[in-house]
């Protein structure tokens, strides 16, 4: 798949075609005021324009603290969502560009406003997970279509899909709590196998205590023993 690029406010050249080295799922980037950094260029600058006297270390426990908080900012994590969405649909689909009126369509989809049958926002991120999901089914909807004359051509089956998607995001909402239910069932078993464990070993210490002290007992006795014999 393409890799999702954005451009550094420090080393990327500016121009017509900009230049961008960014790749949010490689590098360790930093989001401020407008603008894209990568993490060392980031440090870099704000030494270069240390108005307040930091130390290099103070600057790296900012930037430490922002390539944090920038995986916080929604704006800028919905955009980079719409882009692995739409490279996605690229790939599987075999196309190369999406007209303006499928983007609207998601704009309207992420909005909550598309029509009254879709009437909650739906993200990027999830109508991804969806369609990874149900490839498989997908395609033999539509291997099932060609078969029964039905063809249509690239840009109508990304809408068909698409309206296949939003009519299981229900299922797919189900799903999520489902594994967010068992995410915690198996965190908490795991604290009770752990404790159990926890208890075991402190019994098993114990009792190996208690043998090796009879042990010590037994040892002391035949020495006692053995000096009054001799």
């Amino acid at each position: 798949m393409k890799e999702i690029l954005r451009k550094c406010y420090v080393c990327d050249p500016k121009g017509y075609k900009p230049i961008k080295t960014i790749n949010v799922d490689k590098d360790k980037f930093i989001y401020d005021k407008n603008h894209f950094y990568h993490y060392d260029c980031f440090i870099k600058d704000k030494n270069k324009s240390n108005k307040n006297n930091l130390s290099n270390d103070q600057i790296i426990k900012i930037a430490d603290e922002m390539v944090l908080n920038t995986q916080k900012i929604k704006s800028v994590m919905d955009t980079i969502d719409k882009d692995r969405l739409t490279y996605w649909l690229y790939d599987n689909y075999n196309i190369s560009v999406l007209p303006s009126s499928f983007f609207i369509k998601l704009r309207d989809i992420n909005k909550g406003t598309f029509n009254e049958r879709v009437n909650v926002p739906i993200s990027c991120y999830d109508l991804l997970q969806i369609f990874k999901k149900m490839k498989t089914y997908l395609d033999k909807v539509h291997n099932n279509n060609e078969r029964k004359g039905k063809k249509i051509d690239l840009l109508q089956r990304v809408n068909y899909d698409l309206s296949i998607v939003l009519n299981n995001y229900d299922e797919y909402l189900k799903w999520k709590q489902k594994q967010k239910t068992e995410i915690i069932e198996n965190g908490q078993l795991q604290e009770e196998i752990k404790s159990k464990n926890n208890i075991q070993t402190s019994n098993i210490i114990n009792i190996q205590k208690h043998v090796n002290k009879q042990n010590d007992n037994e040892e002391f006795n035949i020495v006692d023993l053995l000096d009054e014999v001799f």
